[in-house]
Order: structure tokens, then sequence, then C-alpha cells
């Protein structure tokens, strides 16, 4: 969560990114990892303790993803 929380306080103003691929769904903050090549979208459920993500990124590989507490 930590990860997360940092991760808001850094981008949180970000408006718009240019990802050539639609979001499976809504998301409340989006951020361009690198531009024209890592999107990240996510939405925090609170009440749930869910954070809901999607990441897109161009490769000619693996990715992968770490989230910690």
């Amino acid at each position: 969560m930590l990860f997360i929380v940092l991760l808001l306080v850094a981008i949180g103003d970000v408006v718009s990114i240019s990802s050539p691929i639609t979001p499976f769904t809504s998301y409340r903050y989006s951020t361009e990892l690198e531009k024209g090549v890592a999107h990240l979208w996510w939405t925090i459920d609170n009440g749930a303790k869910d954070i809901t993500f999607e990441l897109h990124m161009k490769t000619t590989g693996w990715i992968a993803l770490g989230i910690s507490p």
C-alpha cells in the first residue's frame, strides 16, 4: 500500500496519457510511466481494501509488477 500512496502524491494530477489501447474499465488515477512505453491505471476501494489496476507496456518479452505492504 505504501507504494500506491507515494505514487498518488507524486502523480495525482496527471490528466491523460498516450496509450493507443483503451483501458478495460474506468479508473480514478492514471499515469504514463514512460512516454509511449508504459501506462498504468488504478482505483482504490478503501472499504473493500482493494486496488484494481491495469498496466499496458510495449515490450518484446515479459513484464513484472511488484507490490508490497
